[in-house]
């Protein structure tokens, strides 16, 4: 019972995150936050999607891009000038590594109002932060699993709760 209360807790959780934190106010734009809150919910996220966590402002660029130049060659994720779902999750990674590594610049039109903690992005970048989720889903599990079963649900908790959202493999 422990694992499914978990399993689905942070699905819905992330899920909440995601829509609310990086699509709506992130990319979007929708509405405006005091800078604690904006902070409180940059942390909430970072907790909430752990090992899959997505950079706020890398995310928002993309996603910008996305919605600016849908399904032409400048969309970062257009299924329609890329061969195969790798090379599109690859071509993807790859644009979301330049923006989160301030490698690139986006347009000018893709550049405000989108949330930055350069320090908490450090850390939530860092390969020991990725793995320090991996074990600690994992230690749960082997603390509460009640048959070996429920292990599969891991890779879901690994990579992101919800596999048909926006997310995509944009990790390096």
């Amino acid at each position: 019972m422990a694992i499914l209360v978990f399993f689905l807790c942070h699905w819905f959780l992330s899920l909440f995150s995601q829509t609310f934190f990086l699509h709506r106010y992130a990319s979007h734009k929708m509405f405006r936050m005091h800078p604690f809150w904006e902070k409180f919910f940059y942390t909430f996220t970072f907790v909430t999607q752990g090992s899959s966590f997505l950079n706020p402002r890398a995310y928002a660029i993309l996603h910008r891009m996305h919605h600016a130049y849908s399904d032409t060659e400048k969309d970062p994720h257009s299924p329609h000038f890329i061969k195969d779902v790798w090379g599109l999750m690859i071509k993807t990674k790859n644009i979301y590594n330049e923006y989160l590594k301030y490698k690139k610049e986006p347009e000018p039109a893709f550049r405000d109002r989108y949330p930055t903690w350069k320090t908490m992005d450090r850390i939530s970048d860092l390969w020991v932060t990725r793995l320090a989720f991996g074990v600690g889903y994992t230690a749960f599990y082997v603390a509460f699993a009640p048959s070996p079963w429920f292990y599969l649900l891991l890779p879901v908790h690994f990579y992101g709760t919800y596999p048909w959202s926006h997310r995509q493999l944009v990790r390096s």
